[in-house]
């Protein structure tokens, strides 16, 4: 037992220098660059049992893993952004490299599985500690078709996603990511960063007790913009709608096919569940029950693709209607015009000036609802 606890405490003690190392170096964001902490202290679990970072690892980063919501033809990264209908995506692998991960984390897969559902001790997979902290690094550049765009405004915006694994010890991982768009003037003077940190807490035999999971997001200006508060502002409510009704319950499919697929026993897994504090009230449908116990979301029922196809089609329907609503809007800014320059020459000199203001501010306020249309999309 004293070994054990000799282990335990080593193990805090690296999590803990490790990040502070990473963090002066300049690897890890600091805190002024993370404002909003959107998922707080959820743990992960299966069958009543927390589920291993290093299950959680390949899932959801290991580039070279292909996922299982894809039915295995897609790694986890590539395949949210066709989901997204995002496109020209472009992998640079950068220092990517799964084998040269610590023994932890470059475990198959399989085994991860296996291991966790015996409720094996990981002290025989942590002989390495010298081999951490470790950082990955890769990146995604892909072309984002912007919804219902504004007149005048992008169809697609140019993204870029940096990011980083890094291994901090056997019992804590971070991932964190760097977002850019360039397409717009005003979508270029900030950037996103993004942190999911993922901790286990063990037993005395070294067993996972609890693994949690914290998500942050950040937005942080390059450059001064006259937009700055209502970017941020669209920005964080955005990021909470994505990270709740989105990521999260992608995430959680992900590791449950995960699990059932490379289990020696399937039938006797069960879905995962979320439980921890929550900063934000959602319901229970966009995550938890509803969705994991519906055994709907493994494979797409006829039903789904008919929604799905519905869906697709109101979507193009609402576009028309836009552009339709934009060509007017064109018209009557056009007239409206006119019949101002009529009027003041009738009126005289002194009422131009006047006017001219009057369609300055007016301009300035289409300007801005366009960008708070993409500072929206730029946060998908």
């Amino acid at each position: 037992m004293s070994d054990n606890n000799e282990i335990m405490n080593k193990l805090k003690t690296i999590t803990k220098q490790n990040i502070k190392s990473l963090t002066e170096q300049g690897v890890l964001y600091t805190d002024d660059k993370l404002q909003k902490n959107y998922i707080q202290n959820h743990s992960f679990e299966n069958n009543a049992k927390a589920i291993p970072i290093n299950i959680i690892y390949h899932s959801l980063y290991d580039q070279d893993n292909l996922c299982q919501t894809s039915n295995g033809k897609l790694n986890f990264q590539r395949h949210n952004l066709s989901v997204r209908n995002d496109y020209d995506i472009k992998f640079d692998k950068k220092t990517f490299d799964g084998n040269s991960a610590p023994k932890y984390f470059k475990m198959p897969i399989n085994k991860c599985v296996n291991l966790f559902a015996d409720n094996k001790s990981i002290k025989d997979e942590i002989d390495d500690l010298d081999s951490y902290p470790k950082v990955f690094e890769f990146q995604y550049n892909y072309q984002h078709p912007v919804p219902n765009p504004v007149l005048f405004g992008p169809k697609l915006l140019q993204n870029t996603d940096n990011y980083k694994i890094i291994f901090i010890s056997p019992i804590c991982l971070i991932i964190e990511q760097k977002g850019d768009s360039t397409g717009f003037t005003g979508i270029d003077c900030f950037y996103t960063s993004i942190r999911s940190k993922f901790d286990m807490e063990l037993n005395d035999d070294l067993t996972i007790k609890k693994t949690l999971f914290n998500c942050y997001f950040g937005l942080n200006f390059t450059k001064s913009n006259w937009l700055q508060g209502k970017i941020k502002n669209s920005a964080f409510s955005q990021a909470e709608e994505g990270f709740t009704k989105k990521f999260l319950p992608a995430i959680t499919k992900e590791l449950n096919l995960t699990i059932k697929h490379y289990s020696k026993k399937p039938n006797v897994i069960k879905k995962i569940s979320l439980r921890g504090k929550k900063t934000f009230n959602i319901g229970k449908s966009s995550i938890l029950d509803d969705l994991i116990m519906n055994d709907s979301f493994i494979s797409d029922s006829e039903d789904e693709k008919r929604k799905r196809k519905q869906k697709e089609n109101s979507d193009s329907n609402f576009n028309v209607q836009g552009s339709m609503k934009d060509l007017y809007s064109v018209f009557m800014i056009i007239m409206i015009i006119l019949a101002i320059v009529f009027f003041a020459k009738l009126l005289g000199k002194e009422y131009v000036i006047i006017i001219l203001l009057g369609i300055v501010v007016y301009n300035l306020f289409m300007i801005n609802n366009k960008l708070d249309k993409l500072c929206k999309v730029k946060n998908l």
